[in-house]
């Protein structure tokens, strides 16, 4: 914590989301190859969201047909999210066929945009 934040209570700190209640995500990008077939793209996103995502207790927001993009984050309050979601994440991505020039944000502070 920085030292103005060991000025603030717990009660402003959570109010402030800084500290222990400091909350993260990360942005992911990718370009489709070519143009998929819907019903495989539906089927490649629905895994994504079930697979990559909710299996990780994370949320997803996001998506497109013409690109692939979106934001993600803890999907419990105050939880942590961290390097190795990233990783998980991005590896998962980088393995779809349908996927190319997948890039995988760096962790933010959700609340301020700022590292």
């Amino acid at each position: 914590m920085t030292r103005a934040t060991h000025r603030l209570n717990r009660r402003q700190r959570k109010k402030k989301h800084v500290g222990e209640f400091q909350e993260f995500s990360f942005a992911v990008n990718a370009r489709y190859r070519g143009a998929p077939a819907r019903p495989a793209l539906y089927a490649m996103l629905d895994e994504f969201i079930d697979v990559a995502i909710e299996g990780q207790g994370l949320v997803f927001g996001g998506g497109g047909t013409e690109a692939f993009h979106g934001v993600v984050s803890s999907g419990v309050r105050f939880a942590p999210l961290g390097e190795c979601h990233r990783a998980s994440v991005g590896a998962w991505l980088e393995n779809q066929a349908l996927l190319e020039d997948v890039v995988v944000g760096p962790l933010i502070d959700a609340w301020t945009g700022s590292d």
